[in-house]
């Protein structure tokens, strides 16, 4: 095994440069609530709502994958999924 020394301080140097800012970006706010700032402006959501939307996000990114057969034009074995 062989360990850069230099690689690996620059790389704690940078970690802790990021948790520093991270610190800045994570405020707070009202119990239940979370606040997203862009340029354009601000949207304040139950946190609740943001957790269903961040799953309802990662449910669709996972379905719309393609699977291998899909990809390679073989027919699929899900019922509905297949060319009709």
């Amino acid at each position: 095994m062989e360990i850069d020394l230099e690689r690996a301080k620059r790389v704690v140097a940078q970690f802790g440069a990021a948790v520093t800012d991270a610190r800045f970006i994570l405020k707070p706010e009202p119990a239940g609530m979370l606040r997203v700032r862009a340029e354009d402006g601000t949207v304040e959501l139950p946190i609740f709502w943001a957790a269903a939307l961040f799953v309802v996000t990662i449910v669709f990114a996972l379905a719309s994958r393609s699977s291998p057969e899909e990809r390679s034009g073989a027919p699929s074995r899900l019922i509905g999924r297949g060319p009709r």
